[in-house]
């Protein structure tokens, strides 16, 4: 099976926090959510690769007190 390749503008998946000039948020796709079987209320460990890539899984047991730790929260709801 061939891997697909979805490519994203920064703009539409980093939003920023008002009130807050450090952090951003990530906006993941409806579509990336659903081929990878994650929905709201998943904890996600956040990664970054050797080439800058940002790497995303979903651990079986993650706690939020764990380094690169976030729980998917409903963007239309912030």
């Amino acid at each position: 099976m061939a891997l697909k390749t979805l490519e994203y503008k920064a703009e539409d998946i980093f939003k920023d926090i008002p009130g807050d000039k450090k952090n951003v948020n990530m906006i993941i796709p409806p579509e990336i959510l659903e081929s990878q079987g994650w929905k709201v209320g998943d904890k996600l460990k956040f990664d970054i690769g050797d080439k800058g890539t940002i790497i995303i899984t979903k651990p079986e047991e993650a706690d939020l007190e764990d380094q690169g730790v976030i729980v998917i929260r409903d963007a239309q709801k912030q």
